[in-house]
């Protein structure tokens, strides 16, 4: 990880249609997030971190040939992408388990 904070992470997407595919975010990605978050007045990576690395991924899919050039971020974060984690299983916030224990265990 650089001084910043920042990395350019590899990343592997499902898809909802069930594709999945793994790129490697480089810079051309951050720069595009950074002027698209100056933008729309997003918060930074530290605030939001799923929305930084779900645009990363969708930024390396469009460069990388993974979406069709004609996948809009709003279609690929709303309704296409169904996770974005790194290749190891881990994501971008801490692991959450989903299902629900169910009352009275502890």
């Amino acid at each position: 990880m650089s001084k910043s904070g920042f990395n350019n992470p590899r990343v592997h997407v499902l898809m909802a249609d069930g594709a999945e595919w793994e790129a490697q975010t480089m810079n051309p990605d951050l720069l595009r997030y950074e002027r698209t978050a100056a933008k729309h007045k997003w918060p930074g990576p530290q605030q939001s971190p799923v929305t930084w690395l779900t645009f990363l991924a969708w930024s390396a899919g469009l460069r990388e040939g993974h979406l069709a050039s004609s996948m809009t971020w709003e279609v690929f974060s709303q309704d296409e992408c169904v996770d974005v984690r790194n290749p190891d299983g881990t994501g971008p916030g801490p692991d959450v388990d989903p299902t629900d224990p169910g009352p009275g265990t502890d």
